[in-house]
């Protein structure tokens, strides 16, 4: 099997896990992705644990819904350098909230920050992608392939293969005929049955799966295989390891031998420019002396831009530069390459601290087809909520705020932006934890959407059954003057258009039930057509 082409700062230690024997023997196990090519990303030599709540089991309970607030923006378009308009989402999510002696608890890995987005963003085509606040260009990425033994998946259960979540969904019988159908998700709860179908085994029907199925990097070998459970002699996923981002901008197009540009305190050089060979060199300057070289190309389009070794061909990593050969639309033009340099350059990678704020962790989320599929960040620590208290997000972006609590509920709390827009009060007498989607990119809009789509629906129900009820109390009777309403906490201002018509519900055409209704099917709706769309166009 080729060996990865070592970049300065990552390839040595992806070479190692290739070179391993246990890296060599889980190798052996796994199908490419056509024959005769090498696997496209190297094996993993250790397992990371993946974020707390990872699993089904962890989903938020009947949780609050927030379509969004102007500074946690959804649907905000980025343009890449061809071109291609992906939208962006932030979405924020808490899991396994509850109430104790009288506070609010959400626990590590409870409170989720997560840039969402729709359909994997690539490297090397100058892909902008939202970083709180900021907005640097999506370079790179590191992915390995985890394979794990002896994995058993009881009916109903979930368990994490490095970047994916495996499920045992079902069991459907008919007589002799038995399938069982397994769905795979990323850490993030994104569905991949629409991209690949969920594998399902059957020993009596053809063009079923036997006991061994192979999606792209998810694969696996059934050992025993029965309605109570399924136990793998080996099962892999892919696990996105490191994300490259650069936040500025330095060079894009063609250039010949000479030309140069600073890059911080430092220069890069063009020191040759070989078309027939399919080359490159670069040269890292500090004042007049040459601190680094590297060739880069040729371009092997055929693998890009999803196999390590032939993307890592065109890369140059240095600190925080970062420079490579674009193959598109084309890598050369006479005695000239086609090079994008960028400064600024930074990693955020799979477990480790978030540098802009390390109360939490960060981790990538790839998808089985080597792209990116935006990042998480999570709380490491616990957080606990006295009434009239907050906890600020990852860098103050957006705050959690904790109003009333008496005895085991959660009479009044909120979600704010870092500007100080609101949700609606997201307490009630009912209220038993603050558990939360906001957002409707393809992790909230989508996959969380539809696995406990009815809960979140049935909880903002009765938040707005308890507004309806409060201002219908508060009008005027007869003629009498208003009278306040004391049985449920005045609603925050609603700064966003999915539920901004609860601002007088006296006067609406509809009830806020029935519009936040329709405006949740709505994003279900858009979500499903989204995907299609996009299918197809792919197709």
């Amino acid at each position: 099997m080729p060996r990865l082409l070592p970049t300065l700062l990552c390839g040595a230690a992806l070479a190692v896990a290739l070179a391993s024997p246990a890296a060599a023997d889980d190798a052996a196990l796994l199908t490419p992705a056509k024959p005769g090519w090498p696997l496209a990303h190297p094996i993993a030599d250790k397992d990371i644990p993946p974020p707390p709540f990872s699993l089904l089991a962890d989903r938020p309970v009947k949780p609050a819904y927030v379509p969004g607030l102007p500074g946690l923006p959804q649907a905000r378009v980025v343009t890449d350098d061809f071109g291609r308009k992906p939208p962006k989402f932030d979405a924020v999510f808490i899991r396994k909230s509850r109430v104790e002696n009288g506070e609010v608890v959400i626990p590590a890995g409870g409170l989720v920050f997560m840039e969402d987005t729709w359909g994997g963003e690539v490297a090397l085509r100058g892909e902008p992608l939202p970083v709180l606040s900021r907005l640097p260009t999506y370079v790179d990425y590191d992915m390995t392939i985890v394979v794990k033994k002896d994995v058993t998946i009881p009916a109903g259960g979930s368990v994490a293969v490095g970047g994916q979540v495996y499920n045992y969904y079902a069991t459907v019988g008919h007589e002799k005929m038995a399938n069982h159908t397994v769905h795979v998700r990323t850490i993030a709860g994104t569905d991949w049955e629409w991209a690949f179908g969920a594998p399902a085994f059957s020993a009596t029907e053809t063009g079923w799966f036997g006991d061994r199925f192979a999606q792209l990097y998810n694969q696996g070998k059934a050992r025993e295989i029965t309605p109570k459970q399924i136990t793998f002699d080996w099962l892999s996923g892919v696990r996105m390891d490191r994300i490259l981002l650069a936040q500025d901008k330095v060079f894009a197009g063609l250039a010949g031998a000479g030309e140069s540009w600073k890059v911080g305190n430092r220069t890069v050089r063009v020191a040759a420019v070989d078309p027939s060979a399919g080359t490159v060199t670069l040269e890292l300057l500090s004042g007049d002396t040459v601190t680094g070289t590297r060739t880069l190309g040729p371009v092997k389009n055929e693998l890009l831009i999803e196999d390590t070794a032939a993307r890592k061909a065109l890369v140059f990593e240095d600190a925080d530069m970062v420079a490579f050969l674009s193959p598109w639309p084309s890598a050369f033009e006479g005695d000239k390459a086609n090079l994008k340099v960028y400064g600024g350059a930074y990693s955020l990678k799979y477990g480790d601290d978030f540098a802009g704020d390390p109360r939490f962790a960060v981790y990538p989320v790839g998808c089985p087809t080597g792209h990116n599929f935006g990042f998480m960040l999570v709380n490491k620590e616990e957080i606990r909520l006295k009434p009239g208290t907050k906890v600020d997000g990852p860098e103050g972006y957006f705050r959690v705020v904790v109003d009333k609590v008496e005895g085991d509920n959660v009479l009044s709390w909120r979600i704010e932006d870092a500007k100080g827009n609101r949700s609606v009060d997201l307490g009630g007498p009912s209220v038993t934890n603050v558990d939360l989607v906001l957002g409707q990119g393809r992790v909230a809009g989508q996959a969380i959407l539809k696995d406990v789509g009815r809960a979140m629906l049935a909880r903002n129900y009765d938040a707005m059954v308890r507004m309806e009820t409060a201002a219908a109390a508060a009008a005027p009777k007869d003629g009498a003057p208003a009278q306040p309403a004391a049985a449920a906490p005045a609603p925050a201002p609603a700064p966003h258009p999915p539920v901004a018509a609860v601002a007088k519900p006296a006067e609406a055409s509809f009830s806020p039930t029935l519009i936040l209704a329709v405006g949740v099917m709505a994003i279900g709706a858009g979500a499903i057509g989204f995907e299609i769309g996009r299918r197809r166009k792919a197709g």
